[in-house]
């Protein structure tokens, strides 16, 4: 009886790894998506306290005192100011904007300020829409708040995360020769988007969102030694600025300044470097006229008038006999500069609103919440610290009976 054949069975075959032209392709595929990725996400990413004045009409405090005002434009590169009115210098050169990049934003802006009453009707009712909505947010908004938080809280822990996936998955499949080449670039996807979804979350700060604080922002003359204070509430911050919200923004007082009749002046010298810490201010020459802490000095073609109060005041408009009043609608901030040619502005007349409460943000470089404006446990101690001498106080605690005197002390509490 013949055997039957004996048929041992056999392995199949191993599968055959990708093709090198596969390979390839995949590979310029994740090189192509990780830097489009990486590029959209940092052309389009815009810091979020910079993005609530985006096309609000705003004045820029620079480092030195310097001011500039008209219509912010914010993007991921910088910012860029659009002059209310073409600005013509004495060589006949006209200027429409100001641009800072945003290398120098940290280097330049000391702050960007923004008054209710010289924004037109659309934009103050979306000011108070932004403002309510900031201050009152809903379940939607609080909870993205909150996953932000979470994730940057352990933004490490994620990052170390993606690594290990994608290590893992390397040993376990070292045949893919497209995933152990291009893990980094896998990882560098996932870390970019962590890292724009992540918000800057402070516990220290983070309780104060929504809450009355005091915001300390360096003098420009003097920022080793002093200080420029803002009283308001914690609309956000991020890692490089901060964002303070007043919501009711009033007059204190109107004053009117009259210009000198003159168009030419000795030139000033140039401000120098921030001084030695307690180092003396650098003194400026003496003010051609001073009126309600106002100094008028003439700069060669400019004149310059400083705030030296210890509030904003807001520049309404400039009057001249034979000419159309002309519209300025700008903070000058304590210790801050309008400059104006000589030639347009002599022997006219500043209308000037002095003003306790706008809305600011500042680089974190130069500014600092240092101080809580409200108790949360121990209300009694309100009257022994003084905190009912802020502007907004009173209202936050519920006490309107010294709303009035607190309108009137904050003037000297600002200063101090």
């Amino acid at each position: 009886m013949p055997l039957a054949p004996i048929i041992l069975a056999q392995n199949p075959p191993a599968p055959a790894g990708p093709s090198a032209a596969t390979v390839f392709y995949v590979t310029l595929l994740l090189i192509f998506l990780t830097g489009s990725v990486t590029t959209v996400i940092t052309k389009w990413a815009r810091d979020k306290c910079l993005k609530f004045f985006h096309h609000y009409h705003v004045t820029l405090e620079r480092t030195r005192g310097q001011t500039s005002w008209g219509k912010l434009k914010v993007f991921s590169s910088g910012i860029e100011i659009v002059y209310d009115h073409p600005y013509v210098d004495h060589r006949g050169r006209k200027k429409t904007s100001y641009m800072i990049y945003q290398q120098e934003l940290e280097q330049q802006m000391l702050s960007l300020l923004r008054y209710h009453d010289e924004l037109d009707e659309t934009h103050q009712k979306a000011r108070v829409k932004q403002v309510q909505g900031t201050f009152n947010p809903g379940p939607v908004k609080r909870f993205r708040r909150g996953v932000r938080n979470f994730i940057n809280t352990l933004r490490d822990a994620f990052n170390a995360a993606i690594g290990a996936v994608v290590g893992q998955y390397q040993r376990m499949n070292p045949a893919n020769a497209v995933l152990s080449t291009q893990g980094q670039n896998v990882t560098a996807i996932g870390q970019t988007l962590l890292g724009r979804f992540a918000n800057a979350y402070e516990p220290l700060l983070e309780q104060y969102v929504g809450r009355s604080v005091i915001l300390d922002v360096v003098d420009p003359l003097n920022p080793n030694n002093a200080t420029v204070q803002y009283a308001g509430y914690l609309a956000d911050y991020t890692q490089q600025f901060i964002a303070l919200f007043n919501v009711e923004h009033k007059t204190a007082e109107e004053i009117v300044l009259t210009l000198p009749e003159q168009e030419w002046g000795e030139p000033l010298p140039p401000l120098p470097g921030p001084p030695a810490p307690g180092a003396p201010a650098f003194q400026l020459p003496p003010a051609l006229k001073t009126e309600h802490d106002l100094a008028v000095r003439l700069d060669g073609p400019r004149v310059k008038v400083m705030n030296t109060r210890h509030e904003p005041v807001v520049v309404r408009r400039l009057e001249r006999e034979g000419f159309e009043p002309l519209e300025l609608g700008m903070v000058i901030p304590s210790n801050g500069t309008l400059d104006l040619p000589a030639r347009d502005a002599r022997g006219g007349k500043l209308f000037i609103e002095i003003i306790r409460c706008l809305d600011v943000v500042a680089p974190r470089k130069f500014a600092t919440v240092r101080h809580a404006g409200e108790l949360h446990e121990r209300r009694g101690l309100v009257d022994e610290l003084h905190l009912n001498r802020l502007p907004l106080v009173p209202l936050v605690l519920g006490r309107d009976d010294g709303n009035e005197h607190a309108r009137e002390d904050a003037r000297g509490t600002q200063g101090e």
